[in-house]
């Protein structure tokens, strides 16, 4: 006999109903700036900070979090620095100082970015990342006080100052860490990039001073205290 129409053989599945995907849980835009950094919400600006407007602390541990830089630069040299104030185990595990990349069109949520370059804190190792939520690759010591055996940020990156040279007409970038000589790093910077920091551990805290444009660029080994 005939089977009545519309019904299904027996044993067939039935049709599944689309997953309902929660539109909070889904990678969402970074709201706008609110001091010098733009960044999501397991980061917040401090009030009180050192300086206003440029103080960020992290708030959860164990995930990274980004907060990158309000100001896209795209032309001429910049410097900057950067204050590690507090940090949980004293080595500022897990915080990369550097810049990341700003091109049109590249993706930033507030759970992935574009790509990013910078020194790792705890190792004073030159960091490359494809995202910058993420540490990336660790690559060889970037301050010579690491490269030569002496103690350099490791243990001791607490209270430390980071200052950041971004030359966008020779796409350089070069770092220091207090006193030191500023270091050429081993990157061809794209056509546009801003501030970049990466934070790690519950309760750290850095602090950004305003950008500055400079002229003449200070070149490789010059000390960018001056």
């Amino acid at each position: 006999e005939g089977r009545a129409m519309g019904k299904k053989k027996d044993g067939a599945k039935k049709d599944k109903k689309p997953a309902v995907v929660d539109p909070a849980t889904l990678p969402q835009k970074l709201k706008e700036a609110k001091g010098a950094f733009q960044h999501n919400d397991n980061i917040v600006d401090v009030v009180d900070g050192p300086c206003p407007g440029g103080t960020i602390a992290h708030l959860r541990g164990g995930v990274s979090d980004a907060a990158m830089g309000a100001k896209i630069l795209t032309a001429g040299r910049h410097r900057w620095c950067v204050n590690i104030d507090k940090t949980t185990n004293g080595s500022a595990y897990g915080i990369v100082i550097g810049v990341a990349d700003a091109t049109p069109g590249v993706a930033l949520t507030d759970v992935y970015g574009g790509a990013a370059w910078g020194i790792h804190t705890t190792t004073s190792r030159f960091v490359t990342t494809l995202d910058c939520y993420e540490r990336g690759f660790l690559g060889e010591p970037l301050m010579p006080a690491e490269r030569d055996g002496s103690r350099g940020l490791k243990d001791c990156a607490a209270g430390s100052v980071v200052y950041v040279e971004a030359d966008l007409d020779n796409r350089t970038l070069s770092i220091a860490v207090n006193d030191g000589q500023a270091v050429r790093a081993p990157v061809r910077l794209p056509a546009a990039v801003r501030p970049w920091v990466l934070l790690n551990w519950e309760g750290d805290q850095v602090t950004m001073f305003p950008l500055t444009e400079l002229t003449p660029s200070l070149g490789v080994g010059a000390n960018l205290l001056g």
